[in-house]
């Protein structure tokens, strides 16, 4: 499948703190050039708006040691082009944050808080642990659907440039 991409005069501003600000989500497969298609979205700890849909190249990210064991992290993107905003991308999105995430969390721990009281009362620790655990393992398991689908299940997408895109662009 291909989409139409155009020319980017600027690239758009990036940079969240403490899940409040604007990223990149919803990533297709990287085609042969290792580039893909990624939206640009609005953040407040969930994705609330999307802004726009990008030609990009990931860089590296890097990682900085904080103080008192925090830390903040920076991936570089190279923004190749502007593209069509894909309304099945960003209902996947609202639909992975808004309901998988909070199930997966939620889920495991309401299922266990229901009939959960003369199990707590007899392994006050187990019960806990088990109340802890549950969610972080499901958390995690999400984590690694969310990168398997975006390495391998995402559709490849092809840029047909529209305008001067890089084929034809003069230096």
């Amino acid at each position: 499948m291909s989409d139409k991409v155009m020319p980017l005069n600027t690239a758009p501003r990036l940079g969240t703190f403490n899940g409040f600000g604007r990223t990149m989500l919803g990533k297709t497969r990287p085609d042969a050039e290792g580039a893909c298609f990624a939206t640009h979205w609005f953040t407040m700890l969930l994705p609330i708006w999307p802004l726009g849909r990008y030609y990009i190249k990931e860089g590296e990210t890097v990682v900085v040691a904080g103080g008192r064991g925090a830390s903040a992290s920076t991936t570089q993107y190279v923004f190749l082009g502007r593209a069509e905003l894909r309304m099945s991308e960003v209902i996947r999105t609202y639909l992975f944050f808004w309901v998988m995430a909070p199930l997966v969390v939620a889920g495991p721990v309401t299922l266990f808080g229901i009939d959960g009281d003369a199990f707590s009362r007899s392994h006050p620790i187990t019960f806990l642990v088990l109340l802890i655990v549950i969610p972080i393992v499901c958390l995690i398991a999400l984590a690694w659907m969310l990168v398997f689908h975006e390495k391998f299940l995402a559709s490849a997408r092809v840029p047909e440039w529209v305008g001067a895109g890089p084929a034809n662009r003069s230096a």
